[in-house]
């Protein structure tokens, strides 16, 4: 089974493509059996005004309410990514989506992916790939509700040195993750999620090249961004038919602390346990199905 969610993660690894500025617009975004719905990507100045006012700057600590400010305020590339919408409890993309390093972990426990991602602190993550991009990703507010009623705003801050660039570029990113679940009439918990991306870069000639290259830019993103979900919707499902093996992941990723591994221990045993009062749910509908007949 956790075979499984390694050829799953391959096989969406395998259609990634990009590069410096798809990286900054994208790696920085670490934050998932099936994805059902996708809606379009956006980048009109109407959903980015939309996206703008639900970010609630006055819950932002005062430290860090100037530099999202700024980035909201004049942003050299805006995006909405599709909305994904997966077969996944949501207990358990709450969890992955405050605590991202336990996926990024999980894919270098699988050694499908060299990406680091370092908690500093409770709101702090430093991010690598291994291929030249480096950044911090600051969680600057959160509201994170039962039903996977999330909204998570992060300050990202990054750079990227390599090829086709002469010298480093560097941008600051304001990420935004909303999501929500519903029941769906067989039963089944849908969690949908999408991500709104503020990019700054920091120099006008490089803003003139990130424009230039936007749309490859941000289908690449688009793209990435629906496969964590997938990968999210089959751990989900691997944890509901195996939550042992989940389990066991967690006590052998060594770089994982001990809270986090507990967490994902609990997640995987929640699914489980949602996984079998759904199976008797369906065996007691078939039940009376039959009865009634």
């Amino acid at each position: 089974m956790v075979g499984g969610i390694r050829l799953a993660y391959e096989s969406a690894r395998a259609r990634r493509r990009g590069g410096g500025l798809a990286l900054l617009a994208l790696l920085l975004m670490a934050t998932a059996a099936r994805a059902g719905e996708s809606s379009e990507a956006s980048t009109s100045e109407a959903t980015q005004a939309e996206s703008r006012r639900s970010i609630p700057l006055a819950k932002i600590d005062p430290q860090f309410r100037p530099a999202v400010a700024a980035v909201l305020a004049d942003p050299t590339i805006f995006r909405r990514m599709p909305t994904s919408v997966v077969d996944c409890r949501p207990e358990l993309f709450t969890f992955l989506a405050q605590n991202p390093e336990v996926m990024v972990e999980i894919w270098r426990h699988l050694g499908v992916s060299q990406v680091t991602l370092t908690r500093l602190d409770e709101r702090t993550c430093k991010l690598s790939d291994g291929a030249g991009t480096t950044g911090t990703i600051i969680v600057v507010e959160q509201t994170c509700e039962e039903g996977a009623q999330n909204r998570i705003v992060m300050l990202a801050n990054g750079s990227f040195e390599g090829k086709p660039f002469q010298q480093p570029i560097s941008a600051q990113c304001v990420l935004v993750l909303t999501s929500g679940s519903k029941e769906e009439t067989n039963g089944r918990r849908f969690v949908a999620a999408r991500m709104d991306a503020f990019i700054k870069l920091d120099r006008m000639s490089l803003a003139l090249v990130a424009k230039a290259v936007h749309p490859f830019v941000g289908q690449t993103a688009d793209r990435n961004f629906t496969d964590t979900m997938l990968f999210v919707s089959n751990l989900s499902y691997t944890a509901e038919k195996r939550p042992e093996a989940i389990e066991q992941v967690a006590i052998d990723m060594k770089n994982l602390d001990q809270p986090r591994r507990q967490g994902l221990i609990k997640a995987a045993y929640q699914c489980a346990e949602a996984g079998r009062e759904w199976e008797l749910s369906r065996t007691r509908q078939a039940s009376l199905e039959t009865t009634n007949r």
